[in-house]
């Protein structure tokens, strides 16, 4: 994977969200729906954490690190494109992580 161009900035992390399947049974999806689904996704990995994130809350221990996955608001943030990699990534504020994954 190449490096994410984008740095968040305060208390903002950015997540890169699950893959949305193209195909639901055996019929493809359109290319609306598809997108639609995209920002519905509420699962995703955590790959860059702002420098302020979690400081306001729980004596500033971080709730995730770079690398965890993680579940989040579902329509918290915005979907942002890296400029170099051409990745939609998810811009949130570090409060709209709800979870940690547990694999």
């Amino acid at each position: 994977m190449e490096k994410i161009s984008i740095r968040p900035a305060g208390h903002r992390v950015l997540v890169r969200p699950d893959e949305v399947s193209e195909k639901q049974g055996s019929l493809y999806l359109a290319v609306e729906t598809k997108e639609r689904r995209a920002n519905e996704q509420i699962f995703g990995t955590l790959v860059a954490i702002g420098e302020n994130a979690w400081k306001a809350f729980d004596e500033g221990k971080p709730w995730a690190k770079v690398g965890d996955r993680v579940t989040f608001a579902k329509y918290g943030g915005f979907t942002i494109e890296d400029p170099v990699t051409k990745e939609k990534l998810r811009l949130l504020n570090d409060e709209d992580i709800c979870a940690v994954v547990e694999d």
